[in-house]
C-alpha cells in the first residue's frame, strides 16, 4: 500500500513539474486524472490487506462449505475482477471445490459481499441505478464518464436499473399485503415529524398500448405549515391496487401508530392512531381509504381542483371565455376561499341552466360541492394553518415521473416503467 502512495505521490510530483506555472484548469485535470488512474491498485492493495483470507497464513485453513456445512480446502487461486466506484480491480482469491457436494465457492467473496457473478461492485451499482432513474441510460453512460472517468454501458445501466425497479416493485406488493392482513407496518418506523400529511395526484404517461394515468402518493410531515421529510411511491395501478400501497408508505411513517387508548383501565382499550391530514383531488378512493384506515383525520379537498369544478360550470352556463363566465367563476372561487362551500352551493342552487348538457353538468356539480361541502372549509383550514392545495404531490409528478419519462417520443412497456 505504501509502495502505491509512493507511486502516486512521484506522479503528482512529476505533473507539477510538467506544468510549471500552469492555469488552475489544467493543473486540476491533470491531477484528477493522475489520482483516477492510481485508485484501483489503491483499492487492490486496501482489498488484500483487511481481507483475512487474501493473507498466506489463512489461504491453506479448511473452510465450511455453504451449501452442505462439510469442511474443506482450498483447490487453487483464481483471479476476480470488478468494476468498482475507484475504477476496475483484479485481484485472485483461493478457490474451493466441496469434496463432498461438488459446490464451488470463495470465502473471500463471501467477506466481501460480492454475489458470484456480479461485474459491478454495489456502490458503483447504485451509482448507475440513480443515474438510469434520473436520465436515459445513454445520457447516464455519458454523465457517468464525464463525471467519473469510469465507463458503464447504457445496456448494464438499463439492466442494473430495470431489476432494481422490479425489486421495488415486489417489496411495495409484499408490503402492502402485509399491512393489509396485521395493521402494523411491513417496514422498519420513520415517522413523519409534526402533523402526518397524505396527497395523491395522478399524471398521465404513454405506454405502448397508448396513455395510461400513473397515481402517485405523497407522505410527508407538516411543521410550522412547511412539509418536511416527504416520501414518495408511484405506480401505474387502479385505484383498488394503489390504496394499499399508499396505506404501506403511511404506516410505515406513522399513520397507523398508536398514541393512546381509551377506555375503562380494567377492560380491553380502544386505540387512539395518529391524526392524519389527507389532502386530495376528490376521488372517492382516497376518502374510502382513510375512512378504512385512518383513525383521527382532516380530510381536505384540493383547493384548485375544486376551483377547476366552478370553472366548468361557469363555461356551461355562460360558455367558454365570455366575460359572464369568467365574473361568475371568479366570484365563486372567491367566496369558496373566504366563506367555504355553503355561498357556493347556495349559488348553485339558484343557477339555471339551458339546455341538457348544461343541465347534467349543473347537477353532476351540485351533487360534487354537497358531497365535500365539510372538506372545503378553507377559512378554517387557513386559520389553523393548515395547506388547502396538493401542490407538493402535483410537483412531485414533475419531477418522479415527467421528467424522467415523458420525453419526446417515449413509450413505455409496464417493467420498463
Amino acid at each position: 500500500m505504501v509502495a502505491q502512495l509512493d507511486i502516486l505521490g512521484t506522479a503528482l510530483a512529476a505533473v507539477a513539474r510538467q506544468n510549471r506555472d500552469g492555469s488552475l484548469a489544467t493543473l486540476e485535470s491533470e491531477v484528477l486524472e493522475t489520482v483516477r488512474a492510481s485508485l484501483p491498485r489503491l483499492l487492490e492493495e486496501v482489498v488484500k490487506c483487511s481481507t483475512n483470507n487474501l493473507q498466506p497464513a489463512f489461504a491453506h485453513w479448511q473452510q465450511s462449505c455453504p451449501n452442505c456445512g462439510e469442511r474443506t480446502e482450498a483447490q487453487g487461486w483464481r483471479p476476480r475482477t470488478v468494476a468498482t466506484i475507484c475504477g476496475k480491480i483484479t485481484f485472485e482469491r483461493p478457490w474451493f471445490v466441496c469434496d463432498h457436494c461438488g459446490h464451488n465457492f470463495s470465502t473471500v467473496d463471501r467477506s466481501l459481499q460480492l454475489e458470484p457473478r456480479a461485474r459491478l461492485s454495489e456502490g458503483l451499482q447504485e451509482w448507475t441505478i440513480g443515474l438510469g432513474a434520473s436520465t436515459t441510460f445513454a445520457e447516464a453512460e455519458y454523465w457517468l464518464k464525464e463525471l467519473t472517468g469510469l465507463k458503464v454501458s447504457d445496456e448494464t445501466i438499463r439492466q442494473h436499473t430495470e431489476r432494481r425497479g422490479q425489486e421495488i416493485e415486489v417489496a411495495q406488493q409484499d408490503a402492502s399485503e402485509q399491512v393489509q392482513k396485521t395493521q402494523e407496518p411491513a417496514a422498519p418506523l420513520d415517522p413523519a415529524p409534526g402533523t402526518l400529511v397524505i396527497e395523491t395526484d395522478a399524471v398521465k404517461l404513454r405506454y405502448l398500448d397508448g396513455w395510461h394515468d400513473v397515481k402517485i402518493g405523497l407522505v410527508a410531515g407538516l411543521q410550522d405549515g412547511e412539509m418536511v421529510a416527504p416520501s414518495y411511491i408511484a405506480a401505474r395501478k387502479t385505484a383498488e391496487e394503489f390504496g394499499p400501497r399508499l396505506l404501506a408508505e403511511a404506516a410505515r411513517r406513522g399513520a397507523l401508530e398508536v398514541v393512546a387508548w381509551e377506555g375503562p383501565v380494567t377492560q380491553q382499550g380502544l386505540a387512539v392512531l395518529r391524526e392524519v391530514l389527507v389532502l386530495g383531488d376528490g376521488a372517492v378512493w382516497i376518502w374510502n381509504l382513510a375512512a378504512d384506515h385512518f383513525g383521527k383525520r382532516i380530510e381536505i379537498l384540493d383547493f384548485y381542483h375544486a376551483s377547476e369544478h366552478l370553472w366548468a360550470v361557469a363555461r356551461a352556463l355562460y360558455g367558454e371565455g365570455t366575460e359572464q363566465a369568467k365574473t361568475w367563476a371568479g366570484d365563486r372561487i372567491k367566496e369558496l376561499l373566504e366563506k367555504g362551500a355553503e355561498p357556493v352551493i347556495k349559488a348553485l342552487a339558484e343557477a339555471k341552466a339551458e339546455g341538457a348538457e348544461a343541465s347534467e353538468v349543473l347537477r353532476v356539480e351540485r351533487g360534487y360541492f354537497r358531497t365535500n361541502a365539510a372538506r372545503m372549509d378553507y377559512p378554517k383550514f387557513r386559520e389553523i394553518g393548515l395547506p388547502i392545495g396538493s401542490g407538493a404531490v402535483e410537483s412531485s409528478a414533475k419531477h418522479l415521473v415527467q421528467q424522467r419519462m415523458k420525453r419526446s417520443g417515449a413509450r413505455w412497456s409496464e417493467y420498463g416503467a
